[in-house]
């Protein structure tokens, strides 16, 4: 492709949304900032998403894959198609104010240490709710959309800097994603923007939440977020995101409120009748571990932080963000005791394996950074 490479790649995630698609590129072609390049990565639409870009949406790049290849391998595919300074993600089931590019970037280009912006996400019925104000850790070691649920007020109309984005809707620095890599497709999809977010902090790069940027988003509209599949994809991810990104002092420093959050989990899938997919993320944490611990690896080799600043990220979060409170839907009787105590010892025995692996991975790259060291100098 000829031609000076533009400033802005915008890459719009598309999965059987030819009823979404005009909505989201149309406010795309209404932003205050244009000659951003176009790309559409199509995970195998079958209804009509293809015919639709070619006839009403020529200005788009579009990636097509053969079927759904998730999430991440597909908006990996459009960044690396990208050439602009900065990539902005959008799912297709989001529709943009006019200014919202224009005030993304306008905050990423303001500070140098800044890697991603989170815009402010509300409901697309109803926008005087937040659907995402960025990212948080949650007490139980879990990163969530900070004001879920919650009513827009002063607190979420203020810039300030959080852990993170929700990839829905985010910009990031191209330069961050060369150093740090991009989303990890073994993934899928679910909590691959909170993998993103770790590594992102502990090379040292930031993220600023723009209240003024703002985005309405369909939630669930574009995959189907009830499934056994998506259920499974959500707990075992989280268990990943743990055993690549998360230190084992931290791990062990905060193992209660990590348990009783996994506990509750669980307990609320056997209870609302997912508790099939439990052996099944058992199995997924323990046959991927090896992999993940090699990426781990990876990242404690080229973090530039200490570990004090990823306590501040999760001890912070919980103090000073409004993070709506997780509701189970278990209740008290015989069976869902049982559950209970199943979930208690299904969640302890995944995370000492996982406390124990974070450990020893720890202790052996600790050593061999003692004996990378150089020796002190002779005076």
């Amino acid at each position: 492709m000829s031609g000076p490479a533009p400033l802005l790649s915008v890459v719009v995630l598309n999965w059987n949304g030819a009823h979404l698609l005009p909505v989201c590129l149309d406010s795309l072609r209404a932003q205050t900032v244009q000659g951003f390049e176009l790309i559409v990565a199509d995970n195998g639409s079958t209804d009509g998403s293809l015919e639709l870009l070619a006839d009403r949406y020529p200005e788009a790049q579009v990636i097509r894959f053969p079927g759904n290849m998730g999430f991440s391998m597909a908006v990996n595919a459009g960044i690396r198609a990208g050439r602009g300074e900065f990539a902005a993600l959008l799912n297709n089931d989001t529709e943009l104010d006019q200014r919202y590019l224009e005030e993304l970037v306008g905050a990423i280009q303001s500070d140098e240490r800044l890697g991603m912006c989170a815009p402010k996400m509300v409901y697309y019925d109803d926008p005087s709710l937040i659907n995402s104000a960025g990212h948080a850790c949650g007490p139980d070691g879990v990163v969530v959309d900070i004001g879920r649920g919650r009513p827009d007020g002063p607190w979420f109309g203020r810039p300030r800097e959080v852990l993170g984005a929700c990839a829905g809707a985010a910009l990031y620095r191209r330069r961050m994603l060369e150093e740090i890599g991009l989303f990890d497709e073994s993934f899928f999809i679910s909590f691959e923007d909170a993998d993103l977010n770790w590594r992102a902090q502990w090379a040292g790069w930031r993220c600023r939440y723009v209240p003024t940027a703002i985005v309405r988003h369909r939630e669930g509209v574009s995959r189907e977020i009830r499934s056994g599949r998506a259920v499974y994809l959500g707990l075992r991810n989280t268990i990943h995101v743990w055993v690549k990104d998360w230190p084992a002092l931290s791990l062990l420093r905060h193992l209660a409120g990590i348990w009783r959050g996994l506990r509750r989990s669980m307990a609320s899938l056997m209870f609302r009748g997912y508790g099939g997919v439990l052996p099944a993320v058992l199995w997924g944490v323990v046959s991927q571990m090896p992999v993940m611990l090699a990426r781990r690896r990876r990242i404690r080799r080229t973090r530039t932080v200490p570990a004090a600043r990823f306590e501040e990220l999760v001890s912070g979060s919980s103090r000073e963000i409004p993070l709506t409170p997780f509701d189970s839907g278990v209740r008290l009787g015989m069976v869902r005791l049982v559950q209970q105590a199943c979930a208690g010892a299904l969640s302890l025995l995944i995370l000492l394996l996982v406390l124990s692996a974070a450990a020893l991975v720890d202790l052996t790259e600790k050593r061999a950074d003692g004996r990378r060291r150089p020796p002190p100098a002779k005076r």
